[in-house]
């Protein structure tokens, strides 16, 4: 990272701004250009890892990437406010928080572990409306309908700009 000084390197405090934001964008890999689409998730620790959890369709073309090649990189920001200068657009700047991270895909099959990872997507959108969710919540009909997948992050940086 160029600007060392804006690093954030405490995964607890990357962490928070994971917790805070709901948009991901996912990039895979495909040929001639990467597939790169914003996605809603949820995100905890596991292992020390940062986990981010998805849901969708059962086909399509996000799935379809995934099985040829599950590497992926990832990207959340927020907190983005342009701060323009009038006189001199050259001393304008934007304050930002970012979170860039590479892993490895993995489409969960089991029906337990699809209605745990359909649980930490609802409560991490859940959170700032005080929403929690159960996994009992999630009926087997509604468990099947689904596609749920997640990233285990195997590198994560942190950015911050005031």
């Amino acid at each position: 990272m160029r600007r060392k000084d804006r690093e954030l390197t405490d995964m607890a405090e990357i962490f928070e701004i994971v917790k805070r934001e709901t948009v991901c964008t996912v990039a895979f890999c495909e040929e001639p250009f990467p597939y790169l689409i914003p996605l809603n998730y949820g995100a905890r620790m596991e292992e020390g890892k940062l986990a981010l959890y998805f849901h969708g369709a059962a086909q399509g073309t996000k799935l379809e990437l995934l099985k040829k090649n599950p590497r992926v990189s990832f990207s959340i920001f927020g907190e983005n406010k342009i701060k323009l200068v009038r006189e001199h657009a050259c001393k304008s700047s934007t304050s930002f928080e970012s979170v860039c991270g590479s892993g490895t895909a993995e489409i969960i099959i089991e029906p337990e572990k699809k209605r745990e990872g359909l649980t930490v997507i609802m409560n991490h959108i859940g959170a700032p409306e005080g929403i929690s969710y159960d996994e009992a919540g999630f009926s087997e009909q509604e468990t099947q309908a689904v596609t749920v997948w997640k990233i285990t992050a195997e590198s994560v940086t942190g950015k911050r700009h005031s």
